[in-house]
């Protein structure tokens, strides 16, 4: 039981991640960025690439963080240079211009990176192991869950404690008042697709040495980061975290008792929550 928790908890961590990620640019931009998934194996990239520089246990732990940086700012300049030159002329140019993007990052993935998988696990076997219940467990399993849950706080402590939070928020319920009020809503918006892309490129790096990168795995992300947001509810936070946890676990230990549905779990959980609940766990109520 022990080995499922902690797998299902890593992979909540990172849906966590990439959820929040997307319910944050939905909140304020009101866009669905169907790139989010190609911003998080921008990560996983830039990471292994900065693994390549040195085996320095350091670097290995810090490459998330550097990882994450580099992505926001990349996700800060396309809405700058791009994404907001389509505001107003309705939300298919917006969605259209997220999607294309798709494809601008698969071919700068094949040139920069090539098409081949790549991963790199040093970094699990330079920490070692921690026994847990009589169970063998990487000790990088533990950082990672960590981590996260370190950076969920550190999150709600600066979407909720904080005056930057606050103007956040404001823009999000209503962006013509809030700049009526002297707030650069462009600045807000600059920073809210920083964010959420900084946290969708440190969850890749967080995931380079368990799962590694190949072409695809941005769609996979991008799909399994939807059903979170609709299952925790359009826009919630809160939603997000709950529907990680559910997904993560549901799925860890449906993989250990019925392999052949493992495709299927989440989508049987996704259908489930909406039957109950058709606006989501967490939808329509204060986050």
């Amino acid at each position: 039981m022990i080995p499922q928790i902690i797998n299902g908890l890593i992979f909540a961590s990172i849906l966590f991640l990439v959820a929040t990620g997307l319910t944050i640019i939905f909140g304020i931009l009101r866009i669905v960025n169907f790139s989010h998934g190609s911003f998080y194996l921008l990560g996983v990239y830039i990471a292994y690439s900065i693994t390549r520089l040195s085996h320095d246990p350091v670097l290995y732990l810090a490459s998330p963080f550097i990882a994450g940086t580099i992505v926001g700012g990349v996700g800060m300049a396309f809405e700058r240079g791009l994404l907001s030159r389509v505001y107003g002329r309705g939300e298919l140019f917006e969605l259209l211009m997220t999607y294309g993007m798709i494809f601008v990052f698969i071919d700068v993935f094949r040139i920069g990176w090539g098409t081949m998988p790549i991963s790199d696990p040093t970094i699990t076997f330079m920490l070692g192991t921690v026994s847990i219940a009589g169970y063998t467990i990487p000790l990088y399993n533990i950082y990672l869950i960590s981590i996260a849950a370190v950076l969920a706080v550190v999150l709600w402590f600066l979407l909720f404690k904080t005056n930057v939070g606050m103007v956040i928020r404001a823009t999000s319920f209503d962006r013509e008042v809030t700049s009526s009020f002297g707030v650069n809503v462009n600045r807000v918006y600059a920073l809210t697709f920083f964010l959420g892309c900084f946290l969708a490129g440190f969850g890749g790096g967080l995931m380079l040495p368990i799962t590694g990168a190949w072409i695809g795995l941005d769609i996979d992300m991008l799909i399994i980061g939807l059903v979170v947001v609709v299952v925790g509810g359009l826009g919630s936070i809160k939603g997000a975290l709950a529907a990680s946890l559910l997904i993560g676990l549901v799925r860890s230990f449906g993989i250990s008792m019925f392999p052949a549905v493992e495709l299927a779990i989440v989508y049987v959980i996704m259908i489930a929550v909406l039957i109950v609940k058709p606006s989501g766990l967490f939808g329509g109520v204060e986050h």
